[in-house]
C-alpha cells in the first residue's frame, strides 16, 4: 500500500527566481508591527489541529487497494473489476492532490480515472512523471476550434473528434499522426486542453478516482513530453479554475499559514509574479480579509488564488478563533529572516 502523505521528487527549478519574487513582494507588504496589532497571532503559536477549511487539510489516511464501490452516483466500468488498480478512494477521504503525489512518490505508470457526473477523465502518466489529461467527450475537451486547426479539413477534425469518443486518444494526437499539424502544435494542444479538462475536478464537490497501473497508451502518446513536476502540472491546471461554486465554504477570516512542508514547495513551485506576490502574505498572523486589503484585491479573486495554494495542500487555513497573543517583532522579524521573507 503507496504511502500517499510523502513529498513530491524534487526537481531543479528556478528557486532563486521564485526566492526573489517572495522577497520583493514581501517587501511592499504591510509592516509586521501595524500587522500584529491588527490581527494577533502568529505561526509559531498556532493550534496543533485546524478545523477543515474546503477539506483540504484532512487527517493523513492510507490509500485503499480494492476498495468498497463508491457511494455516489457513477457509472464504472465492467472492466475495472479485474483490472490492475493499484489504489482508489473519494476525493471526499482521499483529496485529488493526494492522488498526485502517490503517483509521483510511487513512479507510477498507468491511469488515475476520475468519476464524477460527466464523462470519466483519465490522466495518464509514465514512471511517476504526468503526460496528459483526456476523455471520450471530445466536445467537453475541446469545446472551441483552436486557431491551429483554422487550416484543417473539417472533415479530418469530425473524423479525429469521433476517433476520440471511441477511443479516448486527444484529437490532437490523431491530427498529428494524419499529418494535419505538426507534432509541436499536437503537444502543445493536448498539453492545454488536458489541463483545462483536468481542472474541472478540483472543485467538484465528489470524484471517485482510481488508478489503473500499466494501462495501454492511446496512438501517439508515448511522444507526449511528460511534465516531470506534479506541483507545477497540478498548479496549471488549477489557474483555468474560475468558479469555485457554492459548495466550498470560505470565511474572510480565517488565517493562511504554511503547512509543515509547504514552504518549501512553494519555493520550488514556477510561480508567477502575482502568485509569489500572495505566497509572502502567509505568515500565519494575516487573515485572508487582511491579505486582500493589503494587496488591494477583490475577495474574489482572493478566494481563487488561495484555493490553489489550499488544494495543492501548500496552505492551511486556520479559524480566526484560534488567533493568540503575537510575539514581539524582533522575534518575529528574526523568524521571517530564517525562512527568507524578511529583510
Amino acid at each position: 500500500m503507496p504511502d500517499t502523505s510523502g513529498e513530491p521528487k524534487s526537481e531543479t527549478l528556478d528557486e532563486a527566481s521564485n526566492r526573489k519574487d517572495l522577497d520583493r513582494a514581501d517587501s511592499r507588504s504591510v509592516s509586521e508591527e501595524e500587522t500584529a496589532s491588527e490581527e494577533p497571532g502568529t505561526a509559531a503559536e498556532a493550534p496543533a489541529q485546524s478545523q477543515d477549511w474546503w477539506s483540504a487539510s484532512l487527517p493523513s489516511a492510507s490509500w485503499a487497494h480494492h476498495a468498497a464501490a463508491p457511494s455516489m452516483d457513477v457509472d464504472l466500468p465492467k472492466e475495472s473489476g479485474t483490472a490492475d488498480v493499484y489504489f482508489c478512494g473519494h476525493t471526499t477521504l482521499f483529496p485529488l492532490n493526494r492522488a498526485l503525489q502517490a503517483i509521483a512518490k510511487e513512479k507510477l505508470t498507468g491511469s488515475l480515472r476520475s468519476f464524477w457526473d460527466q464523462e470519466p477523465i483519465d490522466l495518464l502518466a509514465q514512471n511517476g512523471e504526468i503526460l496528459f489529461a483526456t476523455t471520450r467527450d471530445s466536445e467537453r475537451y475541446c469545446p472551441d476550434t483552436p486557431a491551429a486547426l483554422a487550416n484543417v479539413d473539417p472533415e479530418i477534425v469530425a473524423k479525429a473528434r469521433a476517433e476520440q469518443s471511441e477511443m479516448g486518444a486527444p484529437l490532437f494526437l490523431t491530427l498529428a499522426r494524419e499529418g494535419a499539424i505538426t507534432r509541436q502544435a499536437a503537444m502543445e494542444l493536448a498539453q492545454h486542453y488536458g489541463q483545462k479538462l483536468f481542472s474541472q475536478l478540483w472543485p467538484a464537490p465528489r470524484v471517485w478516482l482510481m488508478f489503473e497501473k500499466t494501462v495501454e497508451l492511446p496512438s501517439g502518446g508515448s511522444e507526449m513530453t511528460p511534465e516531470p513536476d506534479v506541483d507545477d502540472w497540478a498548479l496549471e491546471s488549477l489557474r483555468f479554475v474560475q468558479d469555485l461554486g457554492d459548495h466550498l465554504s470560505f470565511d474572510p477570516r480565517a488565517i493562511p499559514a504554511y503547512t509543515k512542508d509547504g514552504f518549501e514547495r512553494v519555493r520550488k513551485l514556477q510561480l508567477t509574479s502575482d502568485e509569489a506576490q500572495f505566497a509572502s502574505q502567509f505568515n500565519g498572523v494575516r487573515s485572508v480579509q487582511q491579505i486582500a486589503k493589503n494587496l488591494r484585491l477583490d475577495l474574489k479573486v482572493v478566494r481563487l488564488r488561495l484555493f490553489r495554494f489550499v488544494v495543492l495542500e501548500i496552505v492551511e487555513c486556520w479559524p480566526a478563533s484560534t488567533a493568540t497573543k503575537p510575539e514581539r517583532k524582533s522575534i518575529f522579524k528574526r523568524f521571517s529572516r530564517s525562512i527568507g521573507l524578511g529583510r
